[in-house]
């Protein structure tokens, strides 16, 4: 009885080693993913708050800077305040703000932030809902 227990402890513990390992080699495979598509700009296509098209291969010198934001979301609102504050705009050759908003909605909330006296910021429009898919799920 001794052993069939002792069996029993054994293989639910290599087994739950197991899946913790499995998950640990997941977590590394994804952080690996988002690190190179980091790494190298990927191509993607939105539109602007014109209706136009813009392409990654418009951008023509970094260095780069990508933030995805909604204009309702309140910590959204605080961290493009706080860049367009600061010197962010002026240390990057585009800064591309990115969002899935209505564009009446992005430009109502850019206009309070004085954004068009930055030429760096670019603004654009995700309405196919891609920007997960092209630049991964992590923090970018």
């Amino acid at each position: 009885m001794r052993k069939i227990i002792l069996g029993s402890v054994i293989v639910v513990g290599v087994l739950f080693t197991s899946l913790l390992v499995i998950g640990i080699i997941r977590k590394i495979q994804n952080h690996k993913l988002i690190t190179e598509k980091i790494a190298r700009f990927p191509a993607f296509c939105f539109m602007t708050l014109s209706n136009e098209s813009f392409n990654s291969t418009e951008i023509k010198k970094g260095p780069v800077l990508v933030v995805h934001f909604h204009p309702e979301c309140e910590h959204c609102q605080y961290e493009i305040s706080e860049i367009l504050k600061s010197n962010i705009p002026t240390l990057f050759s585009s800064v591309i703000l990115i969002s899935s908003a209505h564009p009446d909605s992005i430009i109502r909330f850019l206009n309070r932030l004085n954004y068009s006296d930055y030429a760096s910021v670019i603004p654009l429009v995700d309405t196919s809902y891609n920007f997960e898919s092209i630049f991964g799920s992590g923090i970018v």
